[in-house]
């Protein structure tokens, strides 16, 4: 379902994530012309120049294709419900954290119902310290206490699922995921959704409802997910920006040195 976009996060962040859900969703299918310029903005609520820059960033991305004269369409190759969009934004540059998420997606909701069906009263309490830490420093924030706790919820919850492959696996999933948090430099409000999450994952593990747990942890990563991809979108093309400017910069110097065959 097309939402209103939200703010305060930069808008083009948020249209390039809202579309690249739909797609995931299947609302847009592999080879699907999207809605015409206009109607897409009305849809979102947001200005065509704003759609206009997310729809060029996810082009650059490999997301979807424009054809000349006759709208855009999502990329074939786009797997519904199963590529990670972030994925195939990095692809191209070999960055490891794309494949990473893919990763996650595959384990982590699963890693979380398990938890719902075997975490033990110990269990429950190290998850719990986990989140009281995390609303204290929701209140108190200290450096790198927001992402070091966060890392500590996803493994405690593999520690629940009664799992040593899945502690390990998460466990290298952190590693990796530290040394690539240039990806991830949240807000005050991101770090607050976390914890909610967190708070509503733990809810369906305390509660013993592993489906529950298992959506929750979905939606939790598709969430982060999300941000991390509008972040990096915007970043691909700010630098395609830079270096169109650069190159009408060049030529035009070029030009100017150019002899004037008219004297």
């Amino acid at each position: 379902m097309v939402e209103p976009i939200r703010r305060p996060r930069r808008l083009s962040q948020q249209i390039a994530a809202q579309l690249c859900q739909l797609i995931r969703e299947g609302h847009y299918r592999p080879g699907d012309r999207l809605p015409a310029e206009r109607d897409l903005a009305e849809q979102l609520q947001v200005s065509r120049a704003s759609l206009r820059e997310a729809l060029r960033g996810l082009e650059i991305a490999g997301i979807v294709e424009s054809h000349h004269g006759g709208g855009t369409y999502v990329r074939n190759g786009f797997v519904q419900g199963l590529i990670s969009p972030l994925a195939l934004v990095l692809e191209a540059s070999g960055d490891l954290i794309g494949d990473l998420w893919e990763v996650r997606l595959m384990v982590e909701p699963d890693v979380a119902a398990l938890a719902a069906l075997r975490a033990t009263p110990t269990d429950m309490a190290t998850l719990e310290e986990v989140l009281r830490q995390q609303a204290e420093d929701l209140d108190h924030p200290v450096p790198q206490r927001a992402p070091n706790l966060d890392r500590q919820f996803h493994v405690a919850l593999a520690q629940a699922s009664g799992n040593e492959v899945a502690v390990q696996v998460i466990q290298l999933i952190n590693r990796v995921l530290q040394e690539g948090r240039r990806h991830y430099h949240a807000s005050p409000q991101r770090h607050l959704r976390a914890y909610q999450m967190h708070q509503e994952i733990l809810d369906a593990v305390r509660a013993r409802q592993p489906d529950e747990a298992r959506d929750k942890m979905l939606q939790h990563l598709r969430e982060v997910e999300s941000f991390i991809l509008g972040s990096v979108v915007e970043a691909n093309t700010h630098r395609t920006h830079r270096t169109e400017r650069h190159a009408r910069s060049g030529s035009s110097v070029r030009r100017r040195r150019e002899p004037d065959l008219t004297e």
